[in-house]
């Protein structure tokens, strides 16, 4: 990554990780390097397949890990199964897929979670909703969009006419593909042909909280799916209530390809941009599924990497001038002198480059304004012998004679105030 790029992605983290403060999250760490097994069981069948798999010397079969959700379910099970819940854990780690490199995709890419374990509460889920609508608010992504389902009606239906697990996973795995049409054959094939005309004319209800109670005449055969209906109804109205700016739309044909959801599903986006930047919902079985108790848990992934991609599309025509100033040194003698003026400024908080070349003033000049560097500072034996400096602002286009002791101060007033 290019420092700009860098740059930016550490905003995307430290929003993050503020937002984790204001929630209350603590942040934790897990191994870049996993045990497969802990992917293959419902990691769900695109992932499995795009993992970096290897094999260790003494013939252990690893990978890089493809997401975090479940090495942090796998934490809650083992060292933090004696710890209080609610428990509120952040993490912010890189990821691995075997994808084709392209815009909004790469093989290394970035992840900022939210997971709340021990509350199946539907506070629990508007939470992890309420935060993410927080990280983008704060990184002034504002036309954002947020898509809201609930796996568990699909699952009602498909369980109730006798569908086992792992058939559930792949049609909705083809739901999540955009492959409804050979969704519905399977369901035909494996559940009958009540069940697949219900789910036909269900994926097809989308749009505002109005929509989730003419599901209900659908779904009236089903009592799973209706209780799951319940449970989306009562989270869409409390988000509603609380943070009635949200634009949100309910999808009843939405899924995900990781197969250990079982409840509330969401995904978050930006108007105009296809692929989405965020999603998560609720996982209550992974805990126990790595040996913990049965605990419920809601989570997130916020994907750092194409946030970062979008907010530096839009800074290419706009990009800021870097704070701080380039100290030019105009002769031997006044190294050390430039080199303690520059220690003057860093331990007041403000950036200083000292030009270690040794360029002429024009071409000192030339380089601060390719770096968007402001002020230039000069250092000669007239400045040494006086205990100042010449600052130039190469905005103003303005140069006068300062005290060192003063300079710090200066450049910390606004620009009108320094050059009035």
């Amino acid at each position: 990554m290019l420092p700009e790029e860098v740059q930016v992605k550490r905003r995307i983290e430290d929003t993050i990780r503020e937002v984790y403060r204001l929630y209350g999250y603590q942040e934790v760490e897990t191994p870049t390097v996993e045990y497969l097994s802990l992917f293959e069981a419902k990691s769900g069948e695109e992932i499995r397949h795009r993992m970096f798999k290897l094999v260790d010397v003494h013939g252990r079969r690893l990978v890089l890990r493809p997401e975090v959700t479940a090495s942090i379910a796998r934490l809650v099970a083992t060292k933090l199964s004696k710890y209080p819940t609610p428990l509120r854990l952040g993490y912010i780690a890189d990821c691995y897929r075997y994808d084709e490199p392209q815009w909004g995709r790469r093989r290394r890419f970035w992840h900022g979670g939210l997971e709340l374990f021990g509350s199946s509460d539907p506070m629990s889920d508007v939470e992890i909703v309420l935060a993410s609508h927080e990280v983008f608010r704060r990184l002034n992504i504002l036309n954002m969009w947020f898509r809201l389902g609930h796996v568990g009606i699909l699952r009602g239906i498909l369980g109730g006419a006798g569908v086992e697990i792992k058939n559930q996973d792949l049609i909705l795995t083809m739901l999540d593909r955009k492959m409804a049409a050979e969704a519905l054959s399977r369901i035909r094939e494996l559940a009958g042909l009540e069940a697949e005309n219900t789910v036909q004319q269900l994926i097809q209800l989308k749009g505002g909280e109005e929509i989730i109670g003419k599901a209900y005449d659908l779904l009236s055969p089903w009592p799973k799916a209706v209780k799951a209906n319940e449970n989306l109804q009562e989270i869409v109205g409390e988000l509603s209530s609380v943070e009635p700016s949200i634009s949100f739309k309910v999808d009843y044909g939405f899924a995900r390809g990781l197969e250990y959801y079982t409840g509330f599903i969401f995904e978050q986006g930006v108007e105009g941009v296809d692929i989405s930047f965020n999603g998560g919902g609720r996982y209550d079985g992974l805990v126990g599924l790595f040996g913990g108790r049965e605990t419920p848990a809601v989570g997130c992934a916020i994907g750092i990497t194409r946030l970062m991609g979008h907010l530096l599309s839009g800074m290419a025509a706009t990009r800021k001038e870097e704070a701080g100033v380039m100290i030019s040194v105009l002769s031997d003698q006044t190294r050390r002198y430039a080199l303690s003026v520059a220690k003057s400024l860093r331990n007041t908080g403000i950036p200083a480059i000292v030009d270690v070349t040794r360029k002429r003033v024009p071409d000192a000049i030339s380089l601060a304004v390719k770096k968007n560097i402001r002020y230039l500072v000069l250092v000669g034996e007239k400045e040494y012998k006086g205990n100042t400096i010449t600052l130039r602002d190469l905005s103003e286009r303005r140069q006068y004679e300062v005290r060192v002791d003063e300079l710090a101060n200066l450049l910390k007033t606004s620009p009108n105030t320094v050059m009035g």
